[in-house]
């Protein structure tokens, strides 16, 4: 097994060096698949499609790699390595695992349209997600095709993608790989036996994602 962890770098800014320090301190080395720099402030105005059609380049680029773990790279941080990542993916049983947050954005109107399940998170994540690399490279090509006409970010590329059942894709609604601090999650968070944990699940996180402008600091503490 030869997994390989991809990020775009877009910005260096907010959590940027958490992200390479964390990764670092864990044996995580995070390749960049777009150096190019992408027009936009802020998170609102960002070329997001780009994110998309790098990642299908890498992945096409990189048959090498067994598996590949895409993350964004501003805001997320990790507190466990690939061993401990590959393991809870692989009792995900699903070839393509993304994030799961608790807003259905960027549509609320497809709220409706997920399945259902037992836990607070059900709504999918772009700024997660991993995958077997034949499994990734038809996900991307299907999602770059939709990133090319530069309509939708690539969360709501990737929702749509996910509610047509497609591809095989499972969302992380118990938070074991993810968690996402956007909304009230942070509440949901305490610190056990040295790692944050989600208090409604009990599973303990291998990273986080700062989505929805959130403060990453409450987890980062507690690493």
């Amino acid at each position: 097994m030869n997994p390989c962890a991809v990020s775009t770098w877009f910005g260096r800014d907010k959590y940027f060096d958490a992200f390479m320090a964390t990764s670092k301190k864990n044996g995580i080395d995070v390749h960049n698949a777009d150096p190019e720099f992408w027009p936009g402030t802020s998170w609102q105005d960002k070329h997001w499609f780009r994110k998309t059609e790098a990642q299908y380049r890498y992945v096409v680029d990189h048959p090498e790699f067994t598996h590949f773990m895409f993350t964004d790279s501003y805001d997320i941080v990790f507190a466990a390595g690939w061993p401990e990542i590959m393991e809870k993916y692989t009792k995900l049983n699903s070839p393509l695992v993304f994030a799961a947050e608790c807003y259905p954005w960027p549509n609320t109107k497809q709220a409706e349209l997920y399945p259902s399940t037992e836990h607070r998170c059900k709504y999918l994540n772009a700024g997660f997600w991993m995958g077997e690399s034949n499994s990734a490279r038809e996900f991307l090509k299907d999602a770059s095709a939709i990133a090319g006409k530069r309509e939708q970010c690539d969360q709501g590329i990737f929702v749509d993608l996910f509610l047509t059942k497609k591809h095989p894709m499972k969302l992380d609604t118990a938070c074991s790989i993810c968690f996402c601090c956007n909304m009230d999650s942070l509440d949901y968070l305490e610190l056990r036996d040295g790692r944050p944990t989600c208090i409604d699940t009990g599973e303990k996180p291998c990273l986080a994602h700062g989505n929805g402008n959130s403060d990453l600091m409450q987890f980062i503490k507690m690493l």
